[in-house]
């Protein structure tokens, strides 16, 4: 019931952004026209009575000075959010350029377009969508997927065109991973999810139980219950699978996953169980077994900060530990890599990902950053090497992109998931050009 609940509440959702997206880009567009014609008084018009004390024609007409004042003449504009939500309210966000530096405007409105905020935000500190994404295409869909105690964040955009679309499901990598991938304002899920569906692709993202459910999964682990990949993501998935294949605008014959490091990892695996995924798309996925993985991440990152060197040899030595075919399930937790409980290594240490693969008949993308540092190109080489005679495996690897697909420069680092990026616009059009030529999309 609770399922059926949540498909009707999107579809009645969707119809009613869909209706009112428009309406919200035409009031952002109406307050930015009049701050660039420095209309102040004819904006807090537009304010609801009761706010109009914060944003008065003295407030807005100081705010906007010290913006031009500071950054330059207003150069241009465009719009990079338009949302709305269950109590009727609507926000929009847009990125303004001016001479020196660009700056964000948010807005939110009632339900009669009244505005309700005002705010602006330096661009470098928050996160932009690229320039690729275009948000009048498609809607956004915040809700819940319930399974058993477990409540967790999700985001399904459907495009805003007629008829069923396809759908691709993106997979997180390893540990507490959002439905965003979010490193600070760095947000490459939300990149590919929202470029795919700038596109005519519906998407669907969602949390890992950790981001919100920690203390409930260390009472557990406590008790020295098990977890393993399915209870730490295939569960949820499953039941998230299950309840998007019930969604009318969704093309049940044209869904495919999009996964991450480990997230990708698993993908042979959702194949075989639910055989109505019809290929998938590796980003940066080790070939080699977690452990070793790990252990040449390790060695990378002592050579980068050697001054962590005793922090990360007891890293390798708890990998090396955890990869032992005497592993008892029942192991401290002090032993195991991330005091992360013995179950879940004993559960990869049995998972033949690559053997999986091999058995694999539907398409698959192979994607690699090669200054990827956590998932190296030697995985990707080896990956070539046992799929080489597999006509429905595709290979590509871009020089500058670094584990997350975004580019840089030089050797990779932790801190550089910290400097704001964006996926590049050629990952996501490689991506959807490979589906059309796998004919997991229908050809326009």
């Amino acid at each position: 019931m609770r399922a059926l609940f949540v498909i009707v509440m999107l579809s009645i959702h969707a119809i009613a952004m869909a209706q009112s997206s428009n309406k919200c880009k035409l009031e952002t567009e109406k307050i930015i026209s009049l701050f660039t014609q420095k209309e102040f008084q004819k904006i807090t018009n537009h304010v609801a009575p009761i706010y109009r004390a914060y944003y008065s024609v003295i407030t807005l007409e100081k705010d906007w000075a010290e913006l031009i004042g500071t950054y330059g003449a207003y150069k241009s504009h465009r719009i990079f959010n338009l949302n709305a939500n269950a109590a009727g309210y609507f926000s929009s966000s847009a990125e303004i350029t001016f001479s020196y530096l660009p700056f964000v405007l948010s807005l939110s409105f009632d339900s009669s377009w009244q505005v309700l905020s005002i705010a602006f935000s330096q661009s470098h500190k928050i996160h932009v969508a690229p320039k690729y994404v275009n948000v009048e295409l498609f809607n956004e869909n915040n809700f819940k997927i319930k399974h058993d105690l477990y409540e967790l964040n999700a985001s399904l955009c459907l495009p805003l065109s007629e008829g069923k679309t396809p759908l691709v499901i993106l997979i997180g990598e390893s540990g507490p991973t959002d439905k965003d991938g979010s490193y600070d304002i760095n947000m490459p899920y939300k990149d590919l999810a929202w470029g795919l569906s700038s596109r005519g692709i519906a998407t669907f993202r969602m949390d890992k139980r950790a981001v919100s459910h920690g203390i409930q999964m260390m009472y557990q682990r406590n008790n020295y219950e098990s977890f393993t990949c399915r209870e730490d993501y295939l569960d949820d998935l499953y039941k998230a699978i299950d309840t998007l294949v019930q969604i009318p605008s969704i093309d049940t014959n044209s869904i495919y996953i999009i996964g991450h490091g480990q997230g990708g990892m698993l993908i042979p695996l959702i194949c075989k169980e639910k055989p109505l995924i019809k290929g998938g798309v590796f980003l940066g996925v080790n070939h080699k077994r977690v452990q070793e993985m790990m252990i040449d991440q390790y060695h990378y990152l002592t050579k980068v900060t050697p001054a962590k060197k005793a922090e990360f040899d007891l890293q390798i030595n708890r990998a090396q530990y955890s990869m032992s075919k005497k592993l008892n399930p029942l192991t401290e937790h002090k032993y195991m890599p991330f005091e992360v409980q013995a179950t879940y290594w004993v559960w990869l240490n049995n998972y033949p990902h690559v053997k999986l693969a091999k058995k694999m008949d539907r398409p698959l993308l192979i994607l690699q950053g090669e200054r990827d540092y956590q998932v190296s190109n030697e995985n990707f080489e080896l990956w070539k090497k046992s799929l080489k005679n597999k006509k429905n495996v595709g290979f590509k690897s871009y020089p500058m992109l670094n584990h997350l697909f975004e580019e840089g420069t030089g050797e990779s680092t932790y801190s550089e998931y910290f400097t704001k990026n964006n996926i590049p616009e050629y990952v996501i059009n490689d991506i959807y050009n490979w589906l059309l030529q796998s004919q997991l999309l229908p050809s326009k």
